[in-house]
C-alpha cells in the first residue's frame, strides 16, 4: 500500500474514522469479478453474444441503470457499459453463493444486509452487500497480478519477508485477469479526457465505476501499470448525495490521482499474457452468443409479441426504445413504414407516442427482412 487515505478531513463529520475499513456498498464494481468466473468456466468469452432484455429472475427483475435495454450485445460491451441484465444473467449461471465463496476465500467477504443466515441473491451483482475498500484493493490489485489475491502489506519492512502460501488466493486464471484488464481499458474515458491509448507517454488505465442504490456511495477502480488506484466518495453517515454517481463523482479524481501516479512513481507496465489469435478466434467462435443460435436477419430487441411499458416515469415523457438486431451489412429500421431515427450513439432509438400496436421492421444489406409486432402500454 504506497497510499490511504480515510476521510475527506478531520473537521468533518465522520472524519475520524478510517473509512477505507468501513463495509459500503460496492455497486457495479463487482461486475469485473463475474464475468472473470464466466471465462474460467467456458460460459462467455469476450465477443460473446448475451441478451440486455427485460428479464425476470422469480421475484426480481433488474432494469439498467438508463432504464434502456439494449438487445442483443456482446460481453465485452456489456461490462464496458455496465450494463445490468448482462451481469446478472451471467451471475445466475454461475450461482450467487458460489461467487460469494470465491470473494470470501479471496479475503472479500460480501456482507448480506440482512439476518445473518441469509443467502446472498442476484442482487449481488449490482452491489447487493457490503464490501471494504480495502477489500475491493485487493481484489483489484489480482486483475493486475494474473488473478492472484495477495494481502495488502502496510509496512515497508514486510516487504523483504516471503508471503504465506495460505495467505494468497487465485481467484480466476491468468487469462481471464487479462481479458478484463484489456476490456476495461477500452471503456469510455471521463468527458474531456482522450483515451490513454490515443495519446503519447499517457498512463493507460483499465477501470470500472459503480454507484450504489440511492447515490450512498460513489466508486471508481482503475488497474495502471504496476498500481491499482481506488476512489470512493460519499458520506460517513450513509446520507444519499443525488445524481452523484461514480462516473462523475469518482472517476475524475482516479484519473488525476493515476496523472499524479505516473509522474511521481512511474508507470513500468506489467506484460500482459496474450493468446493466440487462432486459439481466441476458437474460443469465441464456440461461444457465439450466450442462450441461443446466431440467425440472419432477425430482430433481437423488442421480441416478438412483447407488451412494453413506454411511461412516463416519475414525471418524464415516454421513455425511447433502442432496437438491436443482427443481419448482413448495415441494417435499416421502420416502424409501421416509417424510418427509425438514430440517437447520438449511432443507435436506432423510438420514442411511441401513443398505446397501441406497432410493426417493427428491420431490412439488412440484402434485402431481406423481418418484422414483429409489438404492443405499447401508456399510464393512464
Amino acid at each position: 500500500v504506497r497510499a490511504a487515505i480515510g476521510s475527506a478531513g478531520r473537521d468533518r463529520p465522520g472524519g475520524w474514522l478510517d473509512l477505507t475499513a468501513q463495509a459500503r456498498s460496492p455497486g457495479s464494481t463487482l461486475k469485473p469479478f463475474i464475468y472473470g468466473l464466466a471465462f474460467d468456466e467456458g460460459l462467455a468469452a469476450p465477443a460473446t453474444r448475451i441478451s440486455d432484455l427485460p428479464t425476470r429472475f422469480a421475484a426480481y427483475q433488474p432494469e439498467n441503470f438508463d432504464r434502456l435495454f439494449r438487445g442483443d450485445v456482446r460481453i465485452d460491451e456489456a461490462l464496458q457499459h455496465s450494463l445490468n441484465i448482462p451481469a446478472v444473467l451471467l451471475l445466475d449461471r454461475i450461482g450467487a453463493q458460489r461467487f460469494t465463496a470465491a470473494l470470501s476465500l479471496a479475503g472479500a467477504r460480501p456482507r448480506i444486509p440482512q439476518a445473518a443466515e441469509a443467502q446472498p441473491g442476484l442482487a449481488l451483482a449490482l452491489g447487493g452487500a457490503g464490501l471494504t475498500m480495502q477489500e475491493l484493493a485487493r481484489l483489484y490489485a489480482a486483475l493486475g497480478d494474473g488473478g492472484i489475491v495477495r494481502p495488502l502489506i502496510w509496512q515497508e519492512e514486510k516487504l523483504s519477508q516471503p508471503v504465506a502460501a495460505d495467505s494468497t488466493y487465485r481467484l480466476m486464471r491468468a487469462e481471464s485477469a487479462d481479458r478484463l484488464v484489456s476490456i476495461l481499458r477500452d471503456t469510455p474515458t471521463p468527458e474531456g479526457r482522450i483515451p490513454g491509448r490515443l495519446t503519447s507517454h499517457a498512463p493507460q488505465i483499465a477501470f470500472k465505476t459503480g454507484t450504489s442504490y440511492g447515490y450512498r456511495d460513489a466508486w471508481a477502480a482503475g488497474i495502471s501499470g504496476q498500481y491499482a488506484i481506488l476512489v470512493w466518495i460519499g458520506r460517513a453517515d450513509g446520507a444519499p448525495r443525488p445524481g452523484a454517481t461514480g462516473r462523475k463523482a469518482a472517476l475524475p479524481v482516479l484519473f488525476e490521482v493515476t496523472d499524479r501516479v505516473a509522474q511521481l512513481l512511474g508507470q513500468g507496465e506489467r506484460a500482459q499474457t496474450r493468446l493466440m489469435d487462432s486459439v481466441s478466434e476458437r474460443a469465441q467462435g464456440a461461444l457465439q452468443h450466450f442462450d441461443r443460435g446466431l440467425d440472419d436477419p432477425e430482430i433481437l430487441f423488442p421480441p416478438a409479441g412483447a407488451s412494453l411499458w413506454a411511461g412516463p416515469v416519475n414525471g418524464q415523457a415516454a421513455r425511447p426504445f433502442v432496437f438491436s438486431g443482427r443481419g448482413k451489412g448495415p441494417l435499416s429500421w421502420f416502424v409501421d413504414g416509417e424510418p427509425v431515427p438514430v440517437d447520438a450513439g449511432g443507435l436506432p432509438a423510438w420514442k411511441p407516442y401513443r398505446s397501441g400496436f406497432y410493426t417493427i421492421i428491420v431490412v439488412d444489406a440484402d434485402g431481406r427482412s423481418q418484422n414483429v409486432q409489438v404492443r405499447i402500454l401508456f399510464q393512464s
